[in-house]
C-alpha cells in the first residue's frame, strides 16, 4: 500500500496534556481529568483522513478489500501497532469511522463490520489502548453512538469487558451515559464488574442511579439474576405460563402478580394463594396527595447528561398534577416513590427537607406528600425506601388512588425496578 502519507492524523499531544498524561495511576478530577477530556476533544476535531497512513485510512473508511489486500500481501503495519500521536490501533479506527462517517470516497462501500472481524481473525489485538486508554471496545460503547453490533463482536472474540482507561472507567460506565440499555445488557451478559472504581472512586454499581430510572432497573435486574433472585414485577410476564406480553391483567387482591388470561389466573390461584397478600391496613399506608406549589421538575439523568453534552431535545420537564384523564375513583397504578435527596451526592436527606415526590410511568399523576399531613405513614414510607429501595433514595409500589386526597400505597412488597 502506499505510505506517503505522514500518519499523525493532523493530530498533536500538547504539553499540557502530555503534563496530566504523566501523572501515575488514574486520572482524577482534581488531577485534570475533565480538563484532559476537553483537550482531548479539540485535538480530535482536527482529525485529517489525509494525514494518515494508507491502511489507518482504509480502516477508518471501511475499505474492507483494501484492508483485506494489505494484510494478505504482507504490505500492512504490524496489527498490535498504533497510529497517530493519539496511538490509536487499527480496530479502534474502524469503530471511530463507522461511528462518525456517513460516507466513503466515491465509488466504495463503507464496511467496518467486515473490517473489525478480518482484523480479529488475523491476529489484531481486540484491547490495543490508546493515549487515553481507551480500547475499542471503549470507543464501541462510546454515546451518543455505541455501536451493539461491533460491541458484540468485541466481546465474542475476546475483549476485556472490565478493561480501565486513563481514568479508571470500565466500558459500560459509557452506556450509563447514553442511557443505552441494549449495550448495557450487552456488557453485563459479558461480565462487566459493577464494583471497579474509577479514578474519583465512583463505581459503575454507585454511578448507575445518577444516570436514571432505565440504567438503574436493567443494572438491579442483572443484579439480581447474578444472585439468583426475582423481584415483583421483574418483566411483563404471566405468572402461570410465562409468556411475556405487553397488557398482563393483575391479581385484583394483590395487584403484585400480572396474567395473560382469566384462564391463567384461575390455572395459577392454587400455587399463588398462600403468597396473595391484599390492601389491607397491614399491607398499605395512606398518603394525602398535594398537588399545588410544586415546580417544573426534570430528573437528574436528564441534568447529568446535559452537563456530558448529551441530553436528549425532546426531554421535557413535568409538573404536579392530575391529567384531566385521570379517574380519581379507585385508579390502580404502579407509582415511584423518591425521598429528599442530596442533587450532588444523591443521597437521602433528613425528613426536615422536603416532601416525597411520588407519579407513575404516564406521568399524568404526579404530586408530593409531606410529612406534617400523617408524619406515621410518611415516616413509614421513608424508612422503607431507604432500607429496601435503590440507594435509599427510591423505590416502586403498587398503589391506588381511592379518592384526590387519598393514595393508597402498599408498602409490604417493593417491587423491581421500573424503567420510569
Amino acid at each position: 500500500m502506499n505510505t506517503g502519507r505522514t500518519g499523525d492524523g493532523g493530530l498533536a499531544v500538547t504539553p499540557q496534556m502530555q503534563k496530566i498524561l504523566n501523572q501515575s495511576g488514574f486520572i482524577s478530577i482534581k488531577m485534570g481529568s475533565e480538563k484532559l477530556r476537553r483537550m482531548f476533544q479539540t485535538q480530535f476535531g482536527k482529525l485529517d483522513l489525509d494525514r494518515l497512513s494508507a491502511f489507518a485510512f482504509a480502516c477508518i473508511c471501511g475499505k474492507y478489500e483494501a484492508v483485506q489486500q494489505a494484510i494478505s500481501s504482507g504490505t500492512a503495519p504490524d496489527l498490535a501497532t498504533t497510529e497517530t500521536p493519539f496511538q490509536l490501533g487499527f480496530i479502534s479506527f474502524a469503530i471511530l469511522g463507522a461511528q462518525r462517517l456517513r460516507g466513503g470516497p466515491p465509488g466504495t462501500t463503507m464496511r467496518h463490520h467486515e473490517v473489525i472481524q478480518y482484523l480479529l481473525a488475523s491476529g489484531a489485538p481486540p484491547d490495543v489502548p490508546d493515549i487515553s486508554g481507551h480500547t475499542a471496545l471503549h470507543h464501541a460503547c462510546t454515546p451518543p453512538i455505541g455501536h451493539a453490533e461491533m460491541t458484540k463482536l468485541l466481546l465474542e472474540k475476546g475483549a476485556n469487558v472490565n478493561a480501565q482507561n486513563r481514568y479508571g472507567e470500565v466500558p459500560i460506565f459509557f452506556p450509563f451515559q447514553g442511557g443505552d440499555i441494549a449495550l448495557v445488557d450487552l456488557l453485563m451478559e459479558h461480565g462487566a464488574d459493577l464494583g471497579i472504581k474509577d479514578g474519583n472512586g465512583d463505581s459503575p454499581r454507585k454511578m448507575c442511579m445518577v444516570f436514571g430510572a432505565e440504567v438503574t432497573a436493567a443494572v438491579q435486574r442483572w443484579e439480581r439474576k447474578r444472585k439468583g433472585e426475582q423481584a415483583p414485577w421483574e418483566e411483563k410476564i404471566c405468572e402461570n405460563c410465562k409468556t411475556k406480553s405487553s397488557g398482563l391483567k393483575q391479581c385484583a387482591r394483590c395487584r403484585v402478580v400480572r396474567y395473560c388470561s382469566t384462564e391463567c389466573q384461575r390455572a395459577h390461584w392454587k400455587m399463588h394463594k398462600p403468597q396473595c397478600n391484599p390492601f389491607t391496613a397491614l399491607t398499605t399506608i395512606t398518603l394525602k396527595p398535594n398537588y399545588r406549589d410544586f415546580p417544573e421538575t426534570i430528573s437528574r439523568a436528564d441534568f447529568t447528561r446535559q452537563a456530558f453534552g448529551l441530553s436528549n431535545p425532546t426531554t421535557r420537564p413535568f409538573k404536579a398534577g392530575v391529567s384531566k384523564n385521570v379517574d380519581f375513583e379507585n385508579k390502580s397504578m404502579v407509582v415511584k416513590i423518591q425521598v429528599p435527596v442530596d442533587l450532588l451526592t444523591n443521597s437521602p436527606l433528613g425528613t426536615s427537607h422536603g416532601g416525597l415526590l411520588i407519579y407513575n410511568k404516564k406521568r399524568d399523576f404526579v404530586c408530593t406528600v409531606h410529612r406534617g399531613s400523617n408524619p406515621t405513614a410518611y415516616d413509614a414510607v421513608v424508612q422503607t425506601v431507604r432500607a429496601r429501595g435503590v440507594g435509599g433514595a427510591k423505590a416502586y409500589f403498587a398503589a391506588e388512588l381511592k379518592n384526590r386526597d387519598e393514595l393508597i400505597v402498599k408498602v409490604s412488597e417493593v417491587l423491581a425496578e421500573q424503567p420510569f
